[in-house]
């Protein structure tokens, strides 16, 4: 440990001084650190332990010790130790802060979430900010755990009560990365992202209550969402003001990870509610996070049986018509193999099928070293499945009755909307879309309809919609269904929702429309064709940040088709033409895609097209990798290479596109750790593979230019692009690109 200055404030964290904190345990902290960097772990646990004999409870001593038990893996014995220092400072900061981090190493989020409450709290009563630093952290941890709302939350934990500036740069950095990364994912149902404000204090309560209600409202924006809850249930039997405190009690529980907690609340406060889009829209965020199966789950199970030859066994399995092996890259002799068990034989590679001709997956088979283990569901074709893989393995499986182990409940909702098949492997991406939507819907339209679902109170939905009573769950679960693309792209919804007797969802009068007061998932209910240009642009920047790709193309789709938007100075024409090309890449439109790179192109203003020509030759490239080989893009690339090899700013954005294109990677440079040189090792060997022998291009000026195998060394040395084979002025020790610039 670096000396520490004694007036300093102490590293354990209590806000006292060095000297009169934690200055005894200087030189055991010293020898402990020594002994852990020297790789003895368990000699400086003892370093610490020892000091502790000597100076009990001394908190730096304590903390090292904590902090170096959880990375021996002793995460039980390491809170036992926090905790013990907190019997006796139970307002310790540095404690607190260690065992927050312990409860997120030992998988505790919820414990997590209620120590950052305490230190949110605390940090409020005394006037200041909360510990951004820490929510951060969490917000990360919660996202990766599944707790999408509370995740997002604690991510923007510190706006706008305190500015941005006021954290530490690498804070900020971080938590603006997580947060543009967490909401963009278009993969996150909108109704999990949507950021949801409690409800206000409704016309009529009493005075008493209106201000235990605004109390509670100023803990809820203060992130005190502790706090809030316990004041909002208090006021739940209120009769004016009890179906709003529900709503948000439950969306504070929602917050502290308590999604049980959560769904039940918000339900109390909507049920009876008018069939509001805000009560679809908080069913539908309850139907997603309720953790509630159903009172008749299917189980997942696993069978096993002991292997006599597993050399026959692979045999036969690969045989097989029923089986198809998923090969990893990387297996070894010996590895376990895993085999997916179809409905029907294989088609061919080749075969244009039609949806109902496609095998379906109905389990996974793994060959071990020993044994052979089906995993699949009990739903009544589990008996046919034991006789389907017996009679493939024959006689190198004993005739035997399998150990059987419940792997654990299973909603029949999400096995009614199963949609697992095996494709023809040469099926091109346009007919997979399709037939994946196809399959999709036939599962909508014609299963999930007869499924009993908890939300319905095991009434299926053909029952509930006949029955009556059931606006609100019906019109969320297909709210949430249709906006799940491309599951929902083959269902008749209007069609579907008249079987149902539900209504559709209102639209949205795009004449006065206020964008940022709309429930995310609904955006794509406004026509972008009837707005004024600022709000288009705006529900394009909207739909971008929230990962909604349906909302981005038709925002995108109406931009391209207003040319004096597009000339408008500084207006990225590329990025909105970008959208509609990799979109139509995506579906695997090659045409269409490369269309719209034309289109773009030409809705230019010449003045800008010599800068910007770069960028639109890139993201050519970037569609054709999506959708070909490099034999097909290679020779491009060099083309494209060649075309701007004396235009330093060109070169540049060549460059960046390679780099975020994975042709390029950035490594650490080895003479200064704090810059980074591109490695073009990547790019290199595709070029030598696939593109044309090229050869000595140099000529370009100092900062910029690229110099491929052969060519001489640039004019100003490190400040081109090099790539291996270049001259003896290159680096030795490993090829890279010196990033022109930086």
């Amino acid at each position: 440990m670096a000396a520490v200055d004694p007036y300093a404030p102490c590293p354990c964290g209590s806000g006292e001084k060095f000297k009169w904190c934690c200055q005894k345990a200087e030189s055991y902290i010293d020898r402990a650190l020594r002994l852990e960097r020297n790789g003895q772990s368990e000699a400086a646990l003892a370093a610490l332990t020892e000091g502790l004999a000597k100076n009990p409870g001394n908190p730096l001593l304590s903390l090292r010790r904590a902090m170096l038990l959880s990375t021996l893996g002793r995460g039980a014995e390491a809170l036992e130790t926090v905790d013990g220092m907190l019997k006796t400072s139970p307002n310790h900061r540095g404690a607190l802060a260690v065992k927050f981090r312990l409860l997120q190493a030992n998988g505790d989020q919820r414990g997590a979430v209620d120590l950052l409450q305490t230190l949110i709290e605390q940090s409020a009563d005394r006037g200041e900010p909360a510990p951004d630093d820490l929510a951060t952290s969490l917000g990360a941890t919660l996202f990766r755990a599944g707790f999408i709302p509370s995740a997002l939350r604690h991510l923007t934990l510190a706006d706008p009560e305190h500015a941005a500036a006021q954290r530490p740069d690498r804070v900020e950095a971080v938590r603006r990365e997580l947060l543009n990364s967490f909401q963009s994912a278009p993969t996150i149902s909108p109704w999990l992202k949507n950021p949801y404000k409690p409800l206000s204090c409704p016309e009529g309560v009493g005075d008493d209550a209106r201000r235990r209600f605004e109390e509670a409202l100023g803990w809820y924006n203060q992130a005190m969402w502790r706090r809030a809850a316990d004041a909002f249930e208090l006021l739940s039997g209120d009769p004016k003001a009890g179906r709003a405190a529900e709503v948000n009690q439950g969306l504070c529980r929602l917050l502290l990870t308590d999604h049980a907690g959560a769904a039940a609340t918000i339900r109390r406060g909507i049920a009876g509610s008018p069939a509001t889009t805000e009560a679809v829209d908080l069913e539908a965020l309850c139907q997603l996070i309720d953790p509630t199966i159903g009172d008749d789950p299917v189980e997942s199970v696993e069978l096993s049986w002991p292997v006599r030859d597993r050399g026959g066994l692979l045999k036969r399995l690969r045989e097989s018509v029923k089986c198809v092996e998923r090969v990893e890259a990387d297996a070894e002799p010996g590895d376990d193999v895993e085999f997916s068990l179809l409905d029907r034989p294989r088609l061919a590679d080749d075969a244009r099928p039609n949806a109902a001709d496609v095998p379906m997956i109905l389990g996974s088979v793994f060959v071990e070293a020993e044994t052979l283990t089906l995993q699949t569901f009990d739903d009544g074709r589990l008996n046919d499945l034991i006789d389907v893989l017996t009679a493939i393995a024959g006689t190198t499986i004993p005739p035997a009755h399998p150990r059987t182990k419940v792997l654990g409940p299973v909603s029949r909702q999400a096995l009614a909307l199963e949609n697992v098949f095996e494709p023809p492997a040469a099926l091109p991406i346009p007919e997979l879309r399709k037939l994946t939507a196809e399959l999709s819907a036939t599962r909508i339209q014609d299963r999930w309809v007869e499924t009993p679902l908890a939300p319905l109170k095991g009434k299926t939905p053909i029952e509930a919609g006949r029955d009556g009573g059931y606006e609100i769950p019906l019109r969320a679960s297909l709210t949430v269904l249709e906006a799940q693309a491309p599951t929902s792209e083959g269902v008749d919804w209007p069609a579907l929702r008249a079987r149902l007797g539900v209504p559709q969802e209102p639209a949205i009068d795009p004449i006065d429309v206020v964008l940022e007061d709309v429930h995310i998932g609904r955006l794509v209910k406004v026509d972008p064709h009837g707005l004024d240009d600022e709000r288009l642009v705006k529900l394009r920047e909207i739909a971008h940040e929230w990962g909604l790709v349906d909302v981005v193309t038709a925002a995108s789709r109406e931009i391209a088709s207003r040319r004096r938007l597009l000339e408008r100075e500084g207006f990225p024409t590329i990025g909105v033409f970008t959208d509609l090309a990799v979109e139509e890449a995506v579906r695997g439109n090659r045409e269409a895609a490369l269309g719209w790179i034309a289109k773009g192109r030409d809705s230019e203003p010449q003045a800008r097209r010599p800068v910007t020509a770069p960028a639109w030759d890139m993201l050519g490239i970037r569609v054709r990798m999506m959708l070909e080989g490099p034999e097909e893009w290679a020779p491009e690339v060099a083309a494209v290479m060649g075309r701007y090899e004396s235009n330093a700013q060109a070169m540049q954005t060549i460059l960046a596109q390679f780099i975020d294109l994975g042709l390029v990677e950035l490594v650490p440079s080895p003479e200064d750790p704090g810059r980074y040189v591109a490695d073009p090792t990547i790019l290199y060997n595709i070029l030598m593979r696939y593109g044309p022998r090229v050869q000595a291009v140099g000529g370009a000026p100092a900062g910029g230019g690229l110099w491929t195998p052969g060519s001489g060394a640039p004019a100003g040395g490190s400040s081109g692009v090099w790539t291996p084979g270049s001259s003896s002025s290159a680096p030795a020790e490993k090829p890279r690109i010196i990033i022109p610039g930086r």
